[in-house]
């Protein structure tokens, strides 16, 4: 089927029954996948298992050319593959998570013309001889997975999302879709003008899943926090996440509970090998809990997760209800709860605190960048070093001199200098919008934290924050307060 055409009466329903295995749709996902195949862009959001990777594997099967699907999740990625190869679907995935020889297959695949779906981390359009290999391919359908990435008003936001408004100009512009999870009114609206989305079909999906329990334990020291971790888990049945704020906290637990209970336990510095044999071991029941930062859970398709249990609470509500989404994805009850200390909110206002960069230290980094002495691309780590900054907040500045043409990016990651002087670049107005994020941030953690201090329905609180408006009687029946 050529891109923008329209599918006949029935089509749509046969190709779901016999490449994908469903009778029927979910609400909101033929909508969606009609305006795509009618060459429309699309903004939908949804809630964890809803149902939107169908959204755009279906269309990839229907249509002549590649849909390309650009997500942070590598695990996802790897899951999702699997599955539509299973279905018989053509899907290709490169990522840093691939073996030197897998990478150069499927790069070799793209290029000679091969996959219905090609799943790829934003930070690969880096590579020039990738970008180039798409432009010989027919596209017929741009994802943008976890779009509030893009907003600079949105909960995650990330540098290398930036680029992807210009990347899909330089594509040809294939109709856009933006999926996403959680997204108030500002951050759809960023959305759309970051991607340039032209008269997009904009479905914001229902966000309460009535058989997801949401409770707050207020707590009043780490004792006593601790003494309700364990009634949790005493009264848990099946397996569940355990959610922390640092990795300390969550390496001294596992070695205080481990003896009582059986636990993984994951965060973004163990090993390669223990992540993979963590999840493995949450996967397969063979763990009650896994107890693991915010590096857990994104893309992990198991859907009888009984309970989500945050130690510590939230940056935001955005993240809050990502997390705990991931909870009875098979429509069973599962228990939501934060065990909430006043001074947990420290801990948040130090990460924001460590987030952006400020005009000081993007000074140190353009003047880290003058001194380096012509000889070809300098790595990211290494710069960040000799500037005595964070990683991420050299990697925003370094995308921001990109943008203005004084630093180039290379392949594999270097950095190079094509100005004699950086710091002559204009980047003021850009880091006085950082300053805005940074405010933003802040009040993101005033409501996550009002919703934990909260005696109305919880459920409400959630609605209105998300911009939705319940009746005024509405009770939702399946949270710890009363409205």
């Amino acid at each position: 089927m050529e891109v923008g055409s329209a599918p006949a009466d029935g089509e749509l329903r046969s190709v779901l029954r016999e490449r994908f295995g469903h009778s029927a749709f979910r609400p909101g996902q033929e909508e969606v996948i009609r305006a795509v195949l009618a060459g429309r862009d699309g903004l939908a959001v949804l809630p964890t298992g809803a149902g939107k990777s169908l959204m755009y594997q279906l269309p990839a099967v229907v249509q002549d050319g590649i849909t390309v699907v650009i997500s942070p999740l590598i695990a996802l990625m790897k899951d999702q593959t699997d599955k539509l190869e299973r279905a018989g679907v053509n899907a290709l995935t490169i990522n840093s998570g691939l073996t030197g020889t897998e990478k150069r297959a499927a790069e070799a695949a793209v290029a000679a013309g091969r996959g219905e779906i090609l799943y790829v981390t934003p930070e690969r359009f880096r590579d020039r001889g990738f970008f180039d290999s798409l432009l010989d391919r027919q596209i017929s359908l741009l994802v943008v997975d976890e779009a509030h990435c893009i907003s600079e008003w949105g909960h995650d936001f990330r540098p290398d999302y930036m680029m992807l408004g210009s990347i899909a100009q330089r594509l040809d512009r294939p109709p856009i879709l933006a999926l996403t999870a959680t997204a108030t009114p500002d951050v759809q609206e960023d959305i759309i003008a970051q991607l340039r989305l032209r008269d997009p079909l904009r479905l914001v999906f229902d966000l309460i899943r009535p058989n997801l329990h949401l409770a707050v334990a207020r707590t009043v020291n780490e004792d006593a926090k601790r003494e309700a971790l364990e009634r949790l888990l005493d009264d848990a049945e099946g397996t569940g996440i355990v959610y922390f704020a640092t990795v300390a906290d969550a390496e001294k637990l596992f070695d205080e509970l481990s003896e009582r209970y059986d636990l993984a336990l994951y965060h973004g510095q163990r090993t390669a090998r223990q992540r993979r044999e963590a999840k493995e071991a949450f996967m397969e029941d063979r763990v009650s809990a896994i107890l693991a930062t915010n590096a857990f859970g994104l893309g992990i398709d198991k859907p009888d997760i009984r309970f989500v249990i945050h130690y510590q609470v939230p940056g935001s509500l955005e993240a809050y209800y990502q997390e705990v989404g991931r909870a009875g994805r098979d429509g069973l009850p599962a228990l939501c709860t934060v065990l909430f200390r006043e001074e947990d909110r420290r801990i948040q206002s130090y990460f924001l605190g460590g987030k952006y960069p400020s005009l000081e230290e993007a000074a140190q980094v353009a003047r880290v960048v003058n001194a380096l002495a012509d000889g070809g691309p300098r790595p990211l780590e290494e710069i960040a070093e000799a500037a005595d900054a964070p990683v991420r907040k050299t990697r925003i500045v370094l995308t921001l001199l990109k943008r203005g043409g004084a630093v180039r990016e290379h392949r594999g990651g270097g950095w190079e200098r094509l100005v004699e002087d950086v710091s002559r670049t204009d980047l003021e107005s850009e880091l006085l919008d950082y300053e805005a994020r940074r405010e933003a941030d802040r009040v993101k953690l005033r409501r996550m934290i009002a919703y934990c201090r909260t005696a109305r329905c919880r459920t409400r609180f959630i609605l209105e924050y998300f911009g939705q408006r319940p009746d005024p009687d509405y009770q939702c029946g399946h949270c710890d307060a009363d409205a």
